[in-house]
């Protein structure tokens, strides 16, 4: 697939950084019920990385692995890399996609200034070509 070009986002956007590839399932499968699952975060943020280097790709897995679970105000985390399904429209030009989920919007807010982020915004903003960054609330009827 072709590697597509979008706007890049200056470095001070990353610090709303770290979740809308998948907001409904950020840490639970899918159930046959329609029901909300107890573990979903009311906010999701979603990072896009595309790197200077896509051999770095899993050094970055590894920060993200070690710096995102300790912060206080994280409810649900994952991380990821693009996934070839052979569909046409699916944009796969970025190497890491992360999703940080939240109670709420104050916890969004704790994250952003938190150590641990900041350490990984220091780290990872050079190396980084673009961050496409996301929040998405979930739907308040429910669906």
């Amino acid at each position: 697939m072709s590697r597509h070009h979008f706007r890049p986002v200056r470095l001070g956007c990353l610090v709303l950084s770290a979740c809308v590839l998948m907001a409904a399932g950020c840490s639970q499968p899918r159930s046959a019920s329609i029901e909300k699952s107890a573990n979903q975060a009311a906010l999701n943020h979603v990072v896009l990385v595309s790197l200077k280097n896509p051999a770095d790709t899993q050094q970055l897995l590894a920060d993200c692995h070690r710096l995102l679970p300790p912060i206080p105000s994280v409810r649900t985390w994952w991380i990821g890399t693009p996934v070839d399904t052979g569909r046409a429209k699916v944009d796969d030009a970025y190497e890491v996609g992360l999703c940080v989920g939240f109670d709420d919007q104050a916890g969004l807010q704790a994250y952003l200034v938190d150590p641990l982020h900041l350490e990984l915004v220091e780290k990872w903003g050079p190396k980084a070509s673009q961050f496409r960054i996301f929040d998405v609330g979930l739907d308040p009827n429910g669906r």
